[in-house]
């Protein structure tokens, strides 16, 4: 059995903070399993969260600069992270993520920031990342990446749906793999309560209190997204253009707002369900079962919403990986990554064949050596 002493670090849509788990990850032949020994969230900065949120309007220059300050960023906070934990003695090495801020697939680009030989040379050890766009090259979304962690660290579930910034779903069809963005969550959602002074609708408390606003959701099911078939994948950016302006025009009230994005979500998880039973031929029974995390699944209410729709069980796991499980996503495809191992599967993302992602950054307190089979 082999180990690997992983930080992975994630950094998602909502930009609510840089999610850290330093994780053991051990691979017995194919078999994967994995221990969280440490994990924390460090908030993001109101300046550094505004000027990622404006970035997709700025120049080519602003862009370059911001990929690689907020690079030397991550890497600070990573080395703090570190420090804090005495971690320098057992870690390999991090896999990095970085924030996404075009994602156009069909122009056959994607870019994620978080310049990875800054957070190397900042943090002093061996950064894996850029994990998109050999896939995207490859006429792929490039995204959802989760489905191989899905595959590898959780066997006894069929289906799978992460509610962060933007909802995904996969599914294990038996055959193959499959996955998709689904709708923003909250992305939406916490600007809403933003404009009440709040980060976030806790509980889904204002949403249970709103009614749904049939006008609003008309329009935001209305998106051409929704009829289109898999493999498809949405970002932040078209949120910001296309979907936040909708919701903002509508007079309704905050509470209406946050009930009506809350009934779009779980309405279109349903869809997506049924989209994939009648694509892949299986059928969903109710002794299946869907492993459901992300930041939304603390969201009560939605949760509620979305098991009324579904008829299978909605089981919402540990605190740590709901919270963490895209951080140690982030440390499995950069383990497989190191191994020379598939860590995009073709069936997700619609590439010409499963491939292997990532750029390989050495530090200089430890170098890293890579497999190449």
């Amino acid at each position: 059995m082999e180990h690997y002493k992983v930080i992975g670090i994630m950094t998602g849509s909502s930009m609510d903070g840089l999610d850290f788990a330093f994780c053991d990850i051990a691979v017995d032949g194919e078999h994967y399993t994995y221990k969280v020994l440490k994990a924390e969230c460090v908030p993001m900065p109101d300046k550094w969260k505004l000027r990622l949120e404006k970035l997709v309007l700025q120049n080519a220059v602003t862009y370059i600069k911001t990929h690689t300050f907020f690079g030397h960023f991550m890497g600070e906070e990573v080395r703090k992270f570190i420090d804090r934990n005495n971690l320098a003695g057992e870690l390999d090495f991090i896999a990095s993520h970085g924030q996404t801020i075009f994602h156009q697939p069909e122009n056959h680009f994607t870019s994620q920031i978080g310049d990875g030989a800054a957070i190397a040379t900042r943090s002093g050890f061996p950064v894996v990342c850029d994990f998109r766009t050999s896939d995207v090259a490859l006429g792929g979304q490039g995204t959802p990446i989760a489905p191989i962690a899905n595959k590898l660290f959780f066997p006894d579930y069929k289906y799978f749906v992460n509610l962060g910034g933007i909802a995904n779903i996969a599914a294990n069809t038996g055959n193959r793999f499959v996955a998709f963005d689904i709708a923003p969550v909250n992305l939406v959602l916490n600007k809403l309560a933003g404009q009440v002074g709040k980060d976030f609708d806790r509980d889904g408390d204002m949403a249970r209190r709103g009614n749904i606003n049939a006008a609003l959701l008309a329009e935001l099911n209305a998106s051409w997204y929704y009829t289109k078939d898999y493999p498809k994948s949405l970002s932040g950016g078209w949120v910001s253009k296309v979907m936040q302006p909708v919701v903002q025009r509508s007079q309704a009230s905050v509470e209406d707002k946050l009930r009506t994005v809350v009934e779009l979500v779980a309405y279109q998880t349903a869809q997506a369900l049924k989209h994939i039973e009648h694509k892949e031929g299986v059928k969903v029974v109710g002794g299946d079962k869907m492993l459901v995390t992300g930041g939304g699944a603390f969201n009560k209410f939605l949760i509620e919403q979305i098991q009324e729709k579904l008829p299978l069980q909605i089981v919402v796991p540990d605190k740590e990986t709901v919270e963490f499980k895209e951080a140690i996503l982030m440390a499995l495809v950069g383990v497989l990554r190191v191994r020379g191992e598939v860590n995009c599967l073709a069936s997700v993302t619609g590439a010409q064949r499963d491939n292997i992602g990532g750029a390989i950054y050495q530090g200089h307190e430890k170098q890293l050596k890579t497999s190449t089979s």
